[in-house]
């Protein structure tokens, strides 16, 4: 296994400083190759992995490094040497607004790929404000007049599809393992769930580091659970029907 980053080389005479982009693409590759060396099998099964498990272990070392315990553990500031300041810390933390700008885009996304939009007759006028209509659903500013969901997220998304649900899947699903929801979903509560130092601790140790191997990748995946994990979209077309898929986000505002 091997980590490829492509960070961009200082000046001649300067320090390379990592800002937190550079430290969570880091955790998120590093993440890749611990799967690869630790799985059962070789690159083929790696390979045949549905994306939202193939991402799960680097999704979860990419949330894990931007918890702001976590982050006073490895990181330091260029100027004092020590921990970087907790409202620093704080600000590399995924958030509501981390995941509302995710729905956004992904809505604009599904939508454009979905058989509601004509793609092939629309035009470049017709595409935009159907664009800003989906990106709308899941935001609570007003689009401007000059503004364009392509220039976000949503123009990569559009260009890659579908697959970036994978990926807010793989985020909740690591939300899930740090701040260890209850089999129906809910979140502990306050005083029940660890903080600070205690909370670092517990997520670093060879403990919950074991206990998460033994769960994502020390298990074998035969082909009948690979398909099990898989969309039934082969039956949907065989019938014509997508009625019975669930949809990939959640229900839109009723206001």
């Amino acid at each position: 296994a091997y980590v490829g980053l492509h960070l961009q080389a200082p000046s001649m005479g300067a320090t390379k400083l990592l800002v937190p982009d550079d430290a969570i693409t880091a955790a998120h590759e590093l993440g890749h190759a611990v799967h690869m060396l630790c799985m059962d099998g070789g690159m083929q099964e790696y390979a045949d992995m549905p994306l939202d498990v193939a991402e799960l272990p680097s999704v979860f070392m990419e949330v894990l490094a931007t918890q702001p315990n976590v982050v006073e553990e490895y990181a330091r500031h260029h100027a004092s040497g020590g921990p970087p300041p907790d409202t620093l810390s704080r600000t590399v933390q995924q958030g509501p607004q981390f995941f509302a700008r995710k729905l956004q885009n992904l809505s604009v996304s599904l939508g454009l790929h979905s058989e509601e939009f004509d793609a092939a007759s629309a035009t470049p006028a017709e595409l935009q404000s159907a664009a800003v209509e989906m990106w709308q659903r899941y935001s609570t500013v007003k689009a401007t007049s000059g503004f364009s969901p392509f220039a976000e997220d949503a123009g990569g998304y559009l260009a890659l599809g579908a697959s970036q649900v994978a990926y807010l899947l793989c985020y909740l699903r690591a939300d899930m393992m740090l701040h260890g929801h209850t089999a129906g979903g809910s979140r502990p509560s306050a005083s029940a769930r660890p903080r600070g130092r205690e909370a670092a601790g517990r997520w670093l140790s060879p403990e919950f580091a074991g206990r998460l191997r033994s769960q994502l990748l020390d298990k074998s995946f035969p082909g009948q659970r690979l398909a099990s994990l898989m969309p039934p979209l082969a039956s949907a077309a065989a019938s014509k029907s997508t009625a019975e898929l669930p949809h990939p986000l959640p229900a839109l505002p009723i206001d």
